[in-house]
């Protein structure tokens, strides 16, 4: 019995010219597929994850501030 890349490699083979064109852009995109997924890192299931926490935060919450900001823009001309 054969391997699975020996039996892929028969059955390009046994391909006319235009089917295999026909399905390179299908195989380039699985390839593609399985090289993202092997490039993934194994997700640890941990939580917060190591990177968590990493950045310094943004400024403070805009919502605390939503009147001054809506009193400064109300009325002004849209561009």
């Amino acid at each position: 019995m054969s391997t699975p890349r020996e039996e892929l490699h028969a059955l390009i083979d046994e391909l006319s010219d235009k089917a295999a064109a026909d399905l390179l852009p299908e195989l380039r995109l699985l390839k593609m597929q399985a090289e993202a997924r092997s490039e993934r890192a194994p997700s640890s299931g941990a939580w917060p994850p190591a990177w968590f926490g990493s950045i310094d935060g943004t400024p403070p919450d805009l919502t605390e501030h939503i009147d001054e900001i809506l009193s400064a823009e109300f009325g002004r001309s849209p561009k």
